[in-house]
């Protein structure tokens, strides 16, 4: 099942929760899965980033998920539909 998402502003200097060394790394050991492709559906680039999204319909919640450079760009302001089972929230308890 597909999500839209948007990029959460502001996030660029946010540091990965303690005992993990980036957003990749915090995402991939939450999900037990590699980056890959860009979790933006439409997009068949390389993950670099591990993006800060919302969902569109839900502004609340922050979640990280393998975005490419173009899709993660803080000027991306577009609403964009990813695979709803990528989006690792990150304020998990």
């Amino acid at each position: 099942m597909s999500v839209k998402v948007k990029n959460k502003k502001g996030t660029g200097n946010n540091n990965a929760p303690s005992g993990y060394s980036s957003w990749k790394d915090f995402w991939e050991k939450k999900t037990g899965k590699k980056f890959g492709i860009c979790g933006a559906i439409s997009c068949c680039s390389l993950a670099e980033h591990g993006g800060h999204v919302y969902k569109v319909s839900k502004t609340a919640k922050e979640y990280i998920i393998p975005l490419c450079a173009e899709c993660n760009n803080p000027n991306n302001t577009d609403e964009y539909e990813v695979v709803e089972s990528w989006l690792q929230e990150v304020n998990e308890k």
